[in-house]
C-alpha cells in the first residue's frame, strides 16, 4: 500500500512544485502589495469624505452594490441581455474575419480588390459609424450587433492575413514539388503557422468586441449592462452605476484567460509537433 501512494505523492508534489514556485516570484508580491495600496487608498478617500457619493464612490460601497445587484437578478437580467450583443457579434466576426484574412493572404487579386476598403475601416472609429448604422440597420439587435462586428472583425482580418503572408515560402515551394493540393496545403502547413497569429487576433477581438456592445448599449437603444449603469448613474447612485463596470472588468479578465489558456494549449501542442 506504501508503494502505490508513494507515487500518487510524488506526482502531486510535481504539480504543486510550479505553483509554490510562482508565488515566490517577486512580480506577485509587487502586484499584490500595488492593487492592495490603490484600493487601499481610494477606500480611505471615500471614508475621509473626499470622494462624494453623488460624484463618485469607493470600493467596499461598489461591492456591496454589486452583491446586491447580483443576487437580486438584476445584473445577471442586463448581463443575458448585453452577451446576446456581445455573442452574435463574435460568432459573426470571426468566422468572417478568418475567412477574408485567408483569402486576402493567398490571393493577390483579391487582396488588391478589398485591401482599400479593409484599411480605410480599419482606420476610421467605429463609434463614428454608429450613427449610420443605426439610420440603416435601426437602433435594436441588428444594429448593435453590427456595431460589435465592425469592433472585432479588423484584428482577426488582418492577424490572420499577416500569418498567411507570413508563411515560409520555402515550405510553400516544398508542397508544390510534392504535388499537394491546396487544401493539403491549408491542412499540413498553412494553417498550423497561422494559428499564434490567430490567437492574437481573437485576444484583441474579444477586448474590442465588448468595448464594441457597450458603446452600441449607450449610443443605441439604452439596454443591458450600459443601460443599468445609465440609470443608476442617472440618479446619482453611483455605487450601482459602478457595478456593471466592475462585471464588465471581469468578463474582460476571462475573456483575456480564455485566450491565454487557448494560447498555451496550442504553444504546448506545436512543442511536441516540434520535437
Amino acid at each position: 500500500m506504501t508503494t502505490e501512494t508513494k507515487p500518487l505523492a510524488e506526482a502531486k508534489e510535481q504539480k504543486a512544485a510550479p505553483m509554490l514556485a510562482s508565488l515566490r516570484e517577486p512580480r506577485v508580491y509587487v502586484r499584490a502589495v500595488s492593487l492592495f495600496g490603490v484600493l487601499g487608498a481610494w477606500e480611505a478617500l471615500g471614508w475621509t469624505g473626499i470622494i462624494k457619493p453623488s460624484t463618485f464612490s469607493y470600493p467596499s460601497v461598489i461591492a456591496s452594490a454589486f452583491l446586491s445587484l447580483l443576487f437580486s437578478g438584476e445584473m445577471m437580467k442586463a448581463a443575458y441581455q448585453s452577451s446576446q450583443i456581445l455573442g452574435a457579434g463574435l460568432a459573426i466576426a470571426i468566422p468572417l474575419g478568418i475567412a477574408l484574412g485567408m483569402f486576402m493572404g493567398r490571393s493577390r487579386t483579391f487582396e488588391y480588390a478589398v485591401d482599400t476598403f479593409v484599411y480605410a475601416l480599419y482606420a476610421t472609429p467605429v463609434v463614428a459609424l454608429a450613427f449610420p448604422i443605426a439610420m440603416v440597420l435601426g437602433v435594436d439587435f441588428a444594429g448593435k450587433t453590427t456595431i460589435v462586428v465592425f469592433f472585432a472583425i479588423m484584428p482577426v482580418i488582418i492577424n490572420v492575413y499577416h500569418g498567411v503572408r507570413n508563411v515560409d515560402p520555402m515550405l510553400l515551394e516544398v508542397t508544390r514539388s510534392f504535388c499537394s493540393s491546396e487544401w493539403q496545403r491549408w491542412r499540413d502547413l498553412i494553417f498550423p503557422s497561422i494559428v499564434p497569429y490567430l490567437v492574437a487576433g481573437l485576444g484583441m477581438a474579444s477586448g474590442r468586441a465588448l468595448v464594441g456592445m457597450v458603446v452600441a448599449e449607450f449610443l443605441m437603444s439604452i439596454s443591458g449592462l450600459g443601460a443599468l449603469s445609465q440609470d443608476y448613474i442617472g440618479n446619482l447612485e453611483m455605487d450601482k452605476g459602478l457595478a456593471p463596470v466592475v462585471f464588465l472588468m471581469i468578463v474582460g479578465i476571462l475573456l483575456t484567460k480564455l485566450v491565454d489558456f487557448f494560447e498555451s494549449r496550442f504553444a504546448s501542442w506545436r512543442a511536441r509537433n516540434e520535437r
